[in-house]
């Protein structure tokens, strides 16, 4: 037969839950909306304890013993990464690990995410490093405000010419 929580423990056992599922940060969040502006967020040890959990992408790398161009390199992608113009959504992340064989469907987070990256980076050459932070700035459809310009300017280009009595181009 199994005992009756009481209230207090079902409540910690539902905040686990959500804090393994989204992280503390997003229910510290998600509980401010709910509770109001007006309430005091955790200070002290408790939310240092968070922020150690969750260290930025720069604080990671910077935790490996990495020297010269490969630490560089590692270093500005990690500060592309939490700036949020590296990999920029989940699913970017999502993708790379695919493509490297690596399970990538647990994931809940861009943090979680780096997390599993972090071995295929350090594994990388320079030359793969560079290309993956070429390409990393990149997520979902082209820009294509440049192209559509390029395009308009030489279609006004061929009728100005062609309006002004030249007709070479026939």
């Amino acid at each position: 037969m199994t005992t009756k929580l009481s209230r207090d423990a079902i409540l910690r056992e539902m905040l686990v839950t959500l804090v393994k599922g989204w992280g503390p940060k997003a229910v510290y969040e998600a509980l401010d909306e709910v509770v109001g502006n007006g309430s005091e967020k955790p200070s002290g040890p408790q939310s240092l304890k968070t922020s150690e959990h969750e260290p930025t992408a720069v604080q990671l790398i910077e935790a490996l013993s990495l020297v010269g161009e490969r630490r560089e390199l590692l270093i500005r992608f990690a500060q592309d990464f939490d700036a949020g113009s590296a990999f920029p959504k989940l699913g970017d992340i999502r993708a790379f690990l695919a493509s490297h064989h690596r399970v990538a469907k647990d994931l809940r987070s861009r943090g979680q995410g780096f997390r599993k990256m972090v071995p295929l980076l350090v594994e990388m050459s320079e030359k793969g490093l560079a290309k993956v932070i070429s390409r990393s700035q990149y997520s979902g459809p082209a820009d294509l405000e440049a192209i559509s310009d390029a395009i308009k300017g030489a279609g006004e280009n061929l009728r100005g010419d062609r309006a002004n009595g030249d007709t070479s181009g026939r």
